[in-house]
């Protein structure tokens, strides 16, 4: 398991309902920003999963009343070993691929179908376990956003995810403009299957995952190769591969340094400098 967070909670819920794996990012004081700890333990469960027959369906979602704010920037500031990797290139490069891509590409390559349940804020870095998954359901209060590009003058991690689902000229308008998406028009591009009152969430999740486990695991898991070949030979392999290097090079840029540096005096300035 990974590390409690101060009040003793887990980062990841794991909880098997029948045939049924929910997975619960918990965080929910920090709207369920994905720091360090976070990330390696649903890489670990997503690992787990892919080995264990029981699951025939995986739902991910968060506690409390965000989904995910995305990566939490304060462990650039306070996780000491996350800083000192951020200071090379190598260092930043192989952090986040293990941190960033490894849980994306387990939750993709899952076996059996993957449902995403989103309510309140889905910021940045959370797009990209939006985009990994087969099917979403979104509370009406869902609201889907980033602002990396403007605020961290970095070419956002999630800008494959964000193409494949929108096309290319909505993702720019999102990126680029730092334009939020309502749950209505998530709808309306694709980017979610459903919308449902934020009370009726868990029931609408159940209701598909019901209907789900009628269907022969077999089925579901042959047909789910066969949507993933499609993808990788249309290209999403190479262009997330060759996006993970462009973005490296964003971190490093003139501009991404400036304000990284601002970012981190301004957390400082503001809740202390690290300890050590």
């Amino acid at each position: 398991m990974a590390e409690p967070e101060a009040g003793g909670e887990p980062a990841v819920l794991v909880e098997d309902r029948g045939e049924v794996r929910w997975v619960l990012l918990n965080r929910p004081a920090a709207r369920n920003a994905q720091n360090a700890a976070m990330l390696a333990e649903l890489a670990s469960v997503l690992e787990r999963t892919t080995r264990e027959p029981t699951p025939r369906a995986l739902v991910l979602g968060g506690v409390g009343p965000s989904f995910s704010a995305g990566h939490d920037l304060k462990e650039s500031t306070f996780n000491p070993v996350y800083r000192a990797n951020n200071e090379t290139v190598e260092g930043r490069l192989w952090q986040e691929l293990e941190l960033f891509v490894r849980p994306i590409e387990l939750l993709r390559g899952l076996p059996m179908p993957t449902i995403c349940r989103v309510q309140g804020h889905c910021i940045a870095a959370s797009l990209m376990l939006v985009g990994a998954v087969d099917l979403v359901v979104a509370g009406a209060d869902a609201r889907f956003s980033s602002a990396v590009t403007r605020d961290m003058g970095a070419a956002d991690v999630e800008v494959p995810s964000l193409a494949w689902a929108l096309g290319d000229r909505r993702a720019k308008q999102m990126i680029w403009c730092s334009e939020e998406i309502g749950a209505e028009e998530a709808l309306r591009l694709g980017l979610v299957n459903w919308v449902v009152d934020v009370d009726a969430l868990d029931a609408k999740v159940e209701e598909v995952v019901t209907e789900l486990l009628d269907v022969p695991r077999e089925a579901l898991a042959l047909s789910k190769l066969s949507f993933r070949f499609m993808d990788d030979r249309r290209g999403r392999v190479d262009a997330e591969a060759y996006h993970y290097l462009a973005h490296q090079l964003s971190h490093h840029t003139s501009d991404a340094v400036a304000l990284l540096r601002a970012r981190v005096s301004e957390l400082e300035a503001r809740l202390g400098p690290p300890a050590g």
